[in-house]
């Protein structure tokens, strides 16, 4: 079984601190890099190869959405989770257009973002092409 190779994008350095904590407690889980902004992610990204980015949907700069466009654009396979404060339709219909695979309220990362982390790469995990 290999881990899930997770790339936090966040502006808040408390809240991707406290990410880091929680995903540290899963084996399946390993972050391997945070970045500040949409600009950031971009490069770190295609240093580091994630499987994941964990995307803030708001931040100075570039935002979450025009970044996860970006990304996806760059690296196809590459899974996109936006977490947000804002419980708004638009905003989540954007952000899966945008190509994100999970839009999630951080006031329910507790429960939800581990799981939709493994769900989006059951393939990895599975060691098949499930998505």
């Amino acid at each position: 079984m290999q881990h899930i190779r997770i790339l936090i994008v966040d502006d808040d350095a408390r809240f991707r601190k406290i990410l880091r904590g929680m995903l540290a407690d899963d084996p399946d889980l390993e972050v391997i890099g945070e970045a500040v902004s949409g600009e950031t992610s971009i490069l770190l990204a295609g240093k580091l190869k994630p499987d994941v980015v964990l995307m803030d949907i708001r931040m100075p700069g570039m935002n979450g959405l025009d970044a996860t466009r970006l990304l996806k654009k760059e690296m196809p396979d590459l899974r996109t989770i936006m977490l947000t404060i804002f419980d708004i339709d638009e905003y989540r219909q954007a952000a899966l257009k945008a190509g994100a695979v999970s839009y999630i309220q951080k006031k329910s990362i507790n429960g939800d973002l581990i799981p939709a982390i493994k769900e989006a790469c059951a393939d990895k995990l599975q060691g098949t092409n499930v998505l």
